[in-house]
């Protein structure tokens, strides 16, 4: 299972088959949208100052209801960019931290957070434009699921637990982990565990709503982040994966391989949500226990308050 405080230790994800050279001093600086993945845009950023926000007056305007209208300042002075936050009423992060109004500078490793929009600052070469959305598909996606990988779900995360912390919202964490899954590739092989990997990311994307963040978390691990959800509707939609893998008939070389699932389910609401990894953690730990009743179990957090 994952360990906890991994989490602000990730750097930025490449593909090994897939590095950049250096910028040149021909390089332009741009903004990336990252998420939502449908709203991926690369804008470039002009010398001076420009205003981030929802409104006409905005110099870059991005689309989302927790967005102020002036909402923050980006500047490029030709050698350095940096951020400050407009008094926003939700705020602006960089790298999950708050900022104030006093400028900050930022980098290509940093992730911005405004609203629900992850962002980041990118060195574009004029001859980039052809080769930017395969960098962007190996960067967000892991490479055998083809699921969102774990840093992008780090970062999309920041923005819907701001949003149910101010609407005094519950969101939900369900991690999930394949039963004994180091025996079944012990027993059919290396290419048979990439397989049952592969359906599980078909499996929870077919059954989880469009509002649910989904990522490959580690190695035989999945996750799920649900907002705007009762706790009782979290355990539904846990009991709803586990019974899809469950009647899902796996196979390998014609031959059927017995897979089921285990399932961890952390709730909380508002003012009580905590950060990503308290909540990753507790998650875990209903994981632990759940693996501890058997196979095919969920456990939810309410369930280890009362223990």
């Amino acid at each position: 299972m994952s360990t906890l405080g991994e989490l602000h230790l990730e750097k930025p994800i490449h593909s090994d088959a897939l590095t950049r050279p250096m910028p040149t001093a021909e390089a332009r600086p741009h903004l990336i949208v990252l998420y939502p993945q449908t709203s991926f845009r690369q804008i470039p950023l002009m010398r001076g100052k420009s205003i981030l926000g929802r409104g006409t007056e905005a110099d870059i305007r991005l689309e989302d209801e927790m967005i102020s209208r002036k909402h923050s300042e980006i500047s490029w002075d030709g050698t350095k960019i940096t951020l400050r936050d407009l008094d926003s009423t939700n705020g602006t992060f960089v790298d999950g931290v708050a900022l104030t109004s006093h400028p900050k500078g930022i980098t290509p490793e940093n992730r911005l957070q405004i609203g629900k929009m992850v962002l980041k600052i990118d060195f574009k070469e004029p001859t980039d434009d052809a080769i930017d959305r395969e960098f962007f598909e190996a960067a967000t996606t892991d490479p055998l699921t083809k699921a969102p990988n774990r840093r992008t779900f780090i970062d999309r995360s920041v923005g819907e637990l701001a949003s149910a912390r101010r609407k005094n919202q519950s969101v939900h964490v369900i991690l999930c982990e394949v039963d004994h899954f180091k025996k079944l590739t012990d027993d059919w092989g290396a290419s048979a565990g990439d397989m049952i990997l592969k359906s599980l990311a078909q499996i929870f994307t077919r059954n989880k709503r469009e509002s649910d963040l989904f990522a490959r978390f580690s190695s035989e691990e999945f996750i799920l982040l649900l907002p705007e959800m009762t706790k009782a509707d979290a355990v539904k939609s846990a009991e709803r994966l586990r019974a899809a893998v469950e009647s899902y008939k796996f196979s390998f070389n014609d031959k059927p391989i017995p897979v089921t699932v285990s399932l961890g389910v952390a709730s909380f609401k508002g003012k009580e949500i905590p950060t990503l990894d308290a909540m990753v953690s507790t998650a875990s730990q209903c994981l632990y226990y759940a693996k501890e009743q058997g196979q095919g179990q969920i456990v939810h957090s309410d369930a280890i308050q009362k223990a």
